[in-house]
């Protein structure tokens, strides 16, 4: 009975850096912005983060939770349950470029992750905060210059006319709220496109089509 009582915590002590990491990851950063849409993805991303110390003297990012170096000597080797919770703790910043990838179709193309019900075009919290991000992204220096196409899309209910109104009016809110987090106007493009274009895998009448798209066009 012990050994299992010991085996259970040992898996839930692993278990909580996955869980910190799904939740990290719910809403992209602006590095992984930066990344999906300019091809620029650090693998030391957190490295620029301000660190802390942990326990055993490691540099500990505080918004990442990884460690970054040993400023201490070498000590005896640690239990298994130390080791696999460092080794975990390594995982974030290559979980950040995962969801970089995921956004991104090609370089220069993501996916905003704005998600609309039926017949909407209203952004919720969690879309604003996604804008956020991306609103950062384009204050950064390698994206400062650039101008951006806001495309918004549909799922193939109801008619073509409304589609394309629909789509304009997702774009369009994206780009508004783009406007209010400062960023300049005359950067944004915004264009609808209906249910024309689905995402590849999906028919036209998959919700997964509502959605908004970023696209780096200068």
């Amino acid at each position: 009975m012990r050994r299992l009582g010991l085996t259970a915590l040992i898996c839930g002590m692993v278990a909580v850096p996955y869980a910190a990491l799904s939740q990290e990851s719910a809403v992209p950063t602006a590095d992984d912005y930066v990344c999906a849409m300019t091809g620029e993805c650090d693998e030391g991303q957190a490295a620029a983060d301000e660190p802390t110390r942990s326990e055993d003297g490691a540099r500990v990012s505080a918004t990442r939770g990884f460690s970054l170096s040993r400023t201490t000597p070498s000590r005896p080797k640690a239990s298994t349950t130390t080791q696999t919770r460092r080794q975990t703790a390594t995982r974030p910043s290559q979980a950040t470029n995962r969801t970089a990838v995921s956004m991104a179709r090609q370089v220069g193309r993501v996916d905003l992750r704005v998600g609309f019900a039926l017949g909407a075009a209203t952004l919720n919290a969690e879309d604003q905060a996604r804008i956020q991000a991306f609103a950062e992204a384009l204050k950064r220096p390698q994206l400062a210059s650039s101008r951006i196409r806001i495309e918004g899309h549909t799922d193939a209910s109801g008619g073509r006319t409304l589609n394309m109104r629909l789509s304009r009016e997702r774009a369009q809110a994206v780009a508004d709220y783009l406007v209010s987090q400062g960023i300049d106007r005359d950067r944004l493009e915004v264009r609808g496109f209906g249910y024309d274009q689905p995402l590849p895998g999906r028919r036209a009448s998959s919700p997964d089509n509502r959605r908004v798209e970023a696209v780096r066009i200068s």
